[in-house]
């Protein structure tokens, strides 16, 4: 499994960084997320990567970036 983003559903918001975070450390801070969401605010591109940390939110029905993505820009897919 892995997920996926929809890069034309995706604004940026980093939700899915924050929601990261606090799945595995209790803590809203994407310095202990798996994803890392970059915005140019210049030209509006978006950049969207998943480190190795990322355990898909183990134990969890739906990984908490999936869950909690404010656009659905997110999805788990067999790889």
């Amino acid at each position: 499994m892995k997920i996926v983003r929809d890069s034309n559903l995706c604004h940026g918001a980093r939700m899915c960084s924050i929601m990261c975070s606090f799945h595995h450390q209790k803590k809203f801070s994407p310095e202990f997320s798996s994803i890392h969401v970059l915005r140019n605010n210049k030209t509006g591109n978006i950049s969207w990567s998943v480190d190795s940390t990322c355990d898909e939110c183990k134990n969890e029905k739906v990984p908490f970036c999936v869950k909690y993505c404010l656009h659905d820009a997110l999805r788990r897919e067999e790889s």
